[in-house]
């Protein structure tokens, strides 16, 4: 299970709105050749306000392969399915 910060979004649950800050995703299925999929959920702080699954199927999980199936590149790909912004930390400098 992976996640990532957000750029705060609203979200219409259970008869009021919210401001998610987080996406929680893990892979549920994975035929380690052309598809991979994924469950997620777009949470407040550890709350989830919105989930679902999605796949990673064709040109984009060959991307995914030679990224080494590289998690951040999951959680970014989910998050632009969504159109959700998600926050990179930046190294620091020294």
């Amino acid at each position: 299970m992976a996640n990532i910060q957000i750029q705060p979004v609203q979200i219409w649950t259970n008869g009021e709105t919210l401001t998610a800050n987080n996406i929680e995703a893990y892979s549920i299925y994975d035929n380690l050749e052309t598809e991979s999929k994924f469950y997620y959920q777009v949470q407040k702080n550890s709350q989830s306000l919105s989930n679902g699954n999605i796949s990673i199927v064709g040109s984009d999980y060959n991307l995914w392969m030679e990224n080494n199936f590289a998690t951040d590149w999951a959680l970014t790909y989910i998050c632009e399915q969504l159109n959700l912004t998600p926050i990179i930390p930046t190294p620091e400098k020294k």
